[in-house]
């Protein structure tokens, strides 16, 4: 059964909790180091309230729109999403990137939240494409976007950078239309 979830946006004024953030950082840290250059061996407090603050920036200067998902339900923390590489003129697209933390993962939370990430690109910030480049090898990621109802568009090579090593990656996209069509998390 899917969880219902929303998404707050991670500004100083939302009051996002960074011990909460940091713990679902730490007991997700060892998959979370394979597939987010962001983490490392010693996340800790200093780098939660670096990136609270640069994404506090971020939504100001309106150049990234970073998200904490959470559930519905109780409020609890159950990963990131947001947007990168946003080009709110012209292409009017943006890179949309997602992490569940290790506990509510197999629930479909992922696959809702990247569907609702994407209603925010195209109703808020009226863009008219939203991509995702993907690990080959993170295949649960994979199915996540596939699930949303991204479309597979191929392989980018050496598409993700992580620390001093480039690898080939999966590259999804959805487009407006894409959200209109029936789905199941």
């Amino acid at each position: 059964m899917a969880l219902e979830i929303e998404l707050t946006p991670l500004v100083a004024a939302a009051k996002p909790g960074a011990g909460e953030f940091l713990q679902a950082v730490l007991e997700s840290k060892a998959t979370l180091m394979r597939w987010m250059p962001w983490c490392h061996a010693t996340y800790g407090a200093a780098d939660v309230d670096r990136w609270f603050e640069t994404a506090d920036q971020m939504w100001t200067n309106q150049t990234a729109f970073p998200m904490l998902i959470r559930s519905k339900v109780n409020g609890a923390l159950l990963g990131g999403a947001g947007l990168q590489d946003v080009l709110l003129y012209g292409k009017r697209e943006a890179e949309l990137g997602y992490w569940v933390r290790k506990s509510a993962r197999g629930r479909g939370v992922a696959s809702t939240a990247i569907r609702a990430i994407a209603a925010f690109a195209f109703n808020e910030l009226k863009l008219v494409r939203a991509s995702m480049r993907i690990r080959l090898d993170n295949t649960s990621s994979r199915r996540a976007a596939e699930r949303a109802g991204a479309s597979f568009e191929g392989v980018t090579r050496h598409g993700i950078v992580h620390g001093e090593a480039r690898f080939d990656a999966a590259h999804y996209s959805l487009l407006p239309a894409d959200l209109a069509r029936p789905w199941s998390p």
